[in-house]
């Protein structure tokens, strides 16, 4: 397995339960992750911020899911939606950003559909911000 880390940085603002209990996720499938706060930023969105060490998505999937290839994106999403919950009724995050050691930001929003996450588990991100492009069904650079 491909040793990964992760950090979750969690908006200050709303509750911790949906980033500890996905670390724990994290945690359970041999990866090593921590969660930090992120003081609110008046004005901005709340986003949740998920650096991993590995370079793309797909090493980070493999290691923290060890499944099939055709399963990795149902758990990616599963992983995304758990921190977008917002658990118990409360207020949730924005977004979900997801940046690799090289810099690649992929973000991740509530309304995606399964065929984003089928995309991003072999998304190279390298150095680029990519968001989904809902009229032409696929991740562009922004």
């Amino acid at each position: 397995m491909t040793h990964s880390e992760v950090e979750i940085y969690w908006p200050a603002a709303l509750p911790s339960t949906p980033a500890l209990e996905q670390r724990d996720v994290l945690r359970d499938a041999g990866v090593s992750a921590t969660c930090l706060l992120r003081p609110t930023r008046r004005g901005a969105a709340d986003a949740v911020l998920v650096l991993v060490t590995s370079a793309v998505l797909e090493p980070f999937l493999s290691a923290l899911f060890g499944r099939l290839a055709e399963e990795a994106h149902k758990a990616l999403k599963a992983f995304v939606d758990g921190l977008l919950s917002g658990g118990d009724g409360a207020q949730a995050p924005g977004g979900v950003v997801v940046e690799s050691g090289a810099g690649g930001r992929v973000t991740f929003t509530a309304d995606l559909p399964d065929q984003a996450y089928e995309q991003a588990v072999g998304l190279e991100a390298c150095g680029d911000r990519w968001v989904w492009d809902s009229r032409r069904a696929m991740w562009t650079p922004a």
